[in-house]
């Protein structure tokens, strides 16, 4: 019995170390693991906004990876930002109509001043009534150009 009862206290020995540098090991880990945080907040705090623009700058880069992963899903997402932005400008548009709407009637009707002045537009340009009033005829037309080539002989077309 007493080989059986060192065999028992080497092994409770080599235990012991192996618990002992798990520990050890483990007590280095946790002490790397704090180092490792305060120097990212320090950083975090150094670099201020740099660290945002970094932050979303790996945001875009993850998204990318993914979209690569996951095509499908990276072709809805671009749908659906397109439908919200279809959405806004559509909103846009409707709220600018609606008040160009709004400012027109507000204005009032384009010839309501005019019609109560004068029963003739001062311009000059009065419908003629009557005989006149036709198409007028081929005596009184003149014709402008000939046969495209103006007074030109040069540019007149062979006959």
């Amino acid at each position: 019995m007493p080989f059986r009862k060192s065999k028992a206290t080497k092994a409770t020995k080599a235990k012991e170390a192996v618990t002992e540098q798990v520990t050890d090991r483990t007590d280095d880990l946790m002490a790397a693991l704090e180092a490792a945080r305060e120097a990212i907040a320090k950083a975090t705090a150094a670099a201020g906004r740099k660290g945002v623009e970094l932050g979303t700058e790996l945001g875009k880069q993850a998204s990318g990876a993914a979209d690569k992963l996951m095509p499908e899903r990276a072709r809805q997402r671009r749908r659906e930002a397109a439908r919200r932005r279809n959405r806004r400008l559509l909103a846009g548009a409707a709220g600018l109509s609606l008040l160009g709407f709004a400012a027109s009637r507000l204005a009032g009707p384009k010839g309501a001043k005019e019609r109560g002045a004068a029963s003739e537009p001062a311009g000059g340009w009065v419908a003629e009534s009557g005989a006149d009033a036709g198409p007028a005829s081929s005596a009184e037309v003149t014709q402008l150009h000939g046969n495209g080539a103006g007074g030109d002989p040069a540019r007149t077309p062979p006959s």
